[in-house]
């Protein structure tokens, strides 16, 4: 399984790192998770192109998460010199169709086709939820402590390896369940203290479910630019396990 970063930002506009944003590869499959603004140029920069996507799945419905969403669809729709044919699967939390019907309601035909369908897969925001994505990829989650649909996405490839994407959360032991012993944890770390609103993570409560979870490996994103990485990433060093500040382009295989 090869897991990119597309996006490791958030959604205050930098040249170097943009909003959320992920592609799943597996048997030759190629899933998008998330996709904030920006994410179908980033794409393409590392050679793959939207409309051979084989489907997507989203944490949440906000914007820095899910902005590109429209523009995908259109491009499926015009297709252009790639006309799609096949049907686009989506998999995300409870709500996320009545989300997609909003969209129709103002882009219309723009981002509908007689030729394809965009199917969702709702997963639930009250307990455990499991699909299998294309390429054999086992997709379990659990809700997070955020809003908008959000959910911990965990994936399983066919030969065990396993990367956890906690999706933005506050403190959460869901999140802690789903980690134990995961081969790479991708976590944001908006924050450099302690979020009021408990929707987002610091790196004290990063290092806290590391501590508990005990991940292989650590990759933060979704840093807000009052967050300095380099402390960030030495206080989650403390707990003896590998961590790094993600980047757009890095690449995950296992």
């Amino acid at each position: 399984m090869r897991f990119t970063i597309i996006g490791s930002g958030t959604l205050v506009p930098d040249a170097e790192r943009g909003s959320a944003a992920f592609l799943l590869e597996e048997a030759g499959a190629r899933v998008l998770v998330d996709g904030g603004s920006g994410t179908m140029t980033r794409l393409k920069r590392i050679g793959v192109d939207v409309r051979e996507l084989d489907g997507g799945v989203y944490s949440h419905r906000h914007v820095d998460h899910c902005g590109d969403l429209v523009p995908i669809l259109f491009a499926l729709k015009v297709g252009v010199e790639l006309p799609r044919t096949r049907d686009y699967p989506i998999w995300a939390g409870d709500g996320f169709q009545g989300f997609l019907d909003g969209l129709y309601g103002v882009y219309g035909a723009w981002i509908r086709s007689d030729r394809w369908t965009t199917r969702v897969t709702e997963l639930p925001l009250d307990g455990a939820g499991t699909a299998m994505l294309p390429g054999g990829v086992r997709l379990d989650t659990l809700p997070a402590n955020h809003s908008a649909g959000a959910l911990h996405l965990r994936f399983t490839s066919p030969d065990g390896f396993v990367t956890l994407f906690s999706g933005d959360t506050g403190p959460s032991d869901n999140l802690i369940q789903l980690a134990a012993n995961v081969d790479v944890f991708v976590t944001e770390c908006a924050v450099p203290g302690k979020d009021p609103w408990d929707s987002h993570l610091g790196p004290d409560d990063v290092a806290a479910i590391v501590d508990a979870a005990k991940p292989r490996r650590v990759i933060m994103t979704h840093l807000y630019p009052d967050n300095d990485p380099e402390t960030a990433v030495a206080k989650v060093a403390r707990t003896g396990v590998r961590v790094e500040r993600g980047y757009d382009g890095l690449v995950v295989e296992g």
